[in-house]
């Protein structure tokens, strides 16, 4: 029978309704040092684990060696040294694109939220200042996308679906992205590219939507966080790394940044002292923070779970698996 070590605790599966197949042997384990995650899979086939941890190193994957593949749930894999696992021939494949219309539909509600200043709203108007905060939001003024310039940093699955729906309510739209422009998708979603420093400068609605690779971690830096347009907004679904965290919070104090929503931090769970958490007054009314959660609705993660068991058992069945992000065709032995 098949051993399969999954860091994905089994409440995850029973939440998302997903079956854990009979014929394999699921070992659920939730290790706190590397040691006890490499002891846990010693006479694993695959190992399944959240995008978001835990960290697997090059030491860690030469004890590893054995393993058939290395499964993510999500589409985030920049905790795994992915050239290491390569070079000992081990597959690590994520599923993509599962939770697309999920982080979507979560960073419009975040630009939503920006614009309408719903937070502060919502605190004032419980706190009984209900004439006092409407009187103060209607003379500072509320946006709406219709009208507003977005820039999205990235155009992979997620932020095709953002486009489609900022298109919608009416947005200009642009984007930046390393990967090929394609003339045909630009028709398609009605959207026009634009170097990285223009996006920025020319955008009073930034949204990042690239994945965490050595290309992209300190994307936007202080230099590029100052190009952006006095009182522009800026949202994070993608990581934390890809955003300079201590030049937003200087930003967010300044005001030069009117308002950010921010769903990913570095690291997670942010330290009491992170710079996101250490806001004066005035500038946490500019920040929007939430834990990680713009992706795991109980649907989108139901299809990432299926997703993951499918390229497992493709594996398991002598079979190459799909969504391979390190260049590794297949690892089938015996």
């Amino acid at each position: 029978m098949a051993i399969i070590v999954s860091v994905m605790p089994k409440w995850r599966f029973d939440t998302s309704s997903v079956e854990l197949p009979q014929q394999w042997d699921f070992h659920f384990i939730n290790p706190d040092t590397a040691a006890a995650l490499i002891d846990a899979c010693r006479q694993a086939d695959c190992l399944l684990v959240p995008a978001s941890l835990p960290e697997i190193n090059a030491p860690m994957l030469r004890q590893l060696s054995h393993i058939k593949l290395i499964q993510t749930v999500g589409a985030g894999y920049d905790l795994i040294d992915c050239k290491a696992a390569a070079e000992l021939g081990i597959p690590v494949a994520n599923v993509p694109g599962a939770n697309a219309k999920s982080v979507a539909e979560f960073t419009v509600g975040l630009v939503i939220a920006l614009q309408r200043q719903l937070l502060i709203a919502d605190r004032e108007t419980k706190a009984g200042q209900y004439a006092a905060i409407r009187q103060t939001l209607l003379k500072t003024g509320l946006n709406e996308i219709a009208g507003s310039v977005v820039g999205l940093v990235g155009l992979g699955a997620i932020g095709r679906q953002v486009a489609r729906i900022l298109k919608f309510l009416g947005a200009s739209v642009c984007y930046y992205s390393r990967s090929s422009r394609s003339v045909a998708l630009e028709t398609e979603l009605g959207i026009t590219y634009k170097p990285l420093q223009e996006l920025l400068a020319t955008s009073n609605i930034v949204s990042v939507h690239v994945p965490l690779t050595a290309d992209t971690q300190g994307l936007i830096g202080r230099y590029e966080l100052g190009l952006m347009s006095p009182g522009s907004l800026l949202v994070n679904t993608a990581r934390g790394e890809v955003i300079d965290q201590q030049a937003l919070a200087e930003m967010l104090e300044t005001g030069h940044i009117g308002g950010a929503a921010v769903d990913v931090v570095s690291p997670e769970p942010p330290p009491r002292n992170h710079p996101l958490l250490t806001l004066s007054p005035e500038a946490r009314n500019r920040l929007l923070l939430t834990p990680h959660i713009a992706g795991v609705t109980i649907g989108a993660f139901r299809d990432m779970l299926l997703g993951a068991l499918a390229n497992i058992g493709r594996v398991l069945a002598h079979q190459p698996p799909e969504n391979v992000v390190n260049g590794v065709a297949s690892k089938n032995k015996g």
